[in-house]
């Protein structure tokens, strides 16, 4: 059961940093209609940011 549990840790941690990165690879790369910066800073709080994100963050993502 421990075993388990820190695997999960593990890739909740793991799945948490990869949308961090991506995030701020795409707000660095695409145009973007809100403040690059704080949203920057909001994708990099633990795992809440990653989850904003997601929810709110790639809407404001302009594609060409």
């Amino acid at each position: 059961m421990e075993t388990f549990l820190v695997i999960l840790f593990f890739l909740i941690c793991l799945g948490s940093m990869t949308t961090t990165l991506v995030a701020i690879i795409q707000i660095l790369t695409n145009e973007f209609n809100g403040s690059k910066g704080m949203w920057i800073i909001i994708s990099m709080i633990g795992i809440i940011g990653p989850i904003l994100y997601l929810s709110k963050g790639r809407k404001l993502i302009v594609k060409k």
